[in-house]
């Protein structure tokens, strides 16, 4: 009986450790993903802009404020076009195309921006950092391409 419950115990904890290798190997990766998007936001928000041939430093509030949305942009980027490969990718893609044309004019001009998302029925305002507001977005654009 002791022989029999050994056997079968190594059944259930090999595939059990080879999960959890999985399982960690894909949190550092993650980890290691998410701080590159961090030094990469960091080296390419421009710290001075150049405003009629006058180099001026920009805000610190302002330039952190940037880099966070650099990030979040990053990172909802590489859940968006990660769908590409799933039924629907390719239409999903257009929409997060659309989606970053909207978060290019969102702080520019709204004007624009709102014929972006009225294109698609949405007459309320949607925040150009927010996931929800994204998925609501991106959502919204595949029902009206009959995708979902």
């Amino acid at each position: 009986m002791k022989k029999t419950l050994r056997g079968a115990l190594s059944w259930v904890v090999a595939p059990a450790l080879a999960l959890v290798a999985v399982a960690g190997a894909g949190l550092v990766a993650g980890h290691l993903r998410q701080s590159q998007d961090v030094t990469w936001c960091e080296k390419v928000t421009p710290t001075a802009l150049t405003v009629k041939g006058v180099k001026e430093p920009v805000d610190p509030t302002v330039l952190k404020e940037a880099r966070s949305g650099c990030v979040a942009q990053r990172r909802a980027q590489r859940g968006i076009f990660g769908a590409v490969w799933r039924t629907g990718g390719k239409e999903t893609a257009v929409c997060a195309v659309d989606w970053g044309r909207y978060q290019q004019l969102y702080g520019s001009d709204q004007a624009a921006a709102t014929a972006v998302t009225k294109h698609f029925g949405i007459t309320d305002s949607l925040d150009a950092g927010s996931k929800s507001d994204q998925q609501r977005f991106i959502t919204t654009c595949l029902k009206a391409k009959h995708i979902t």
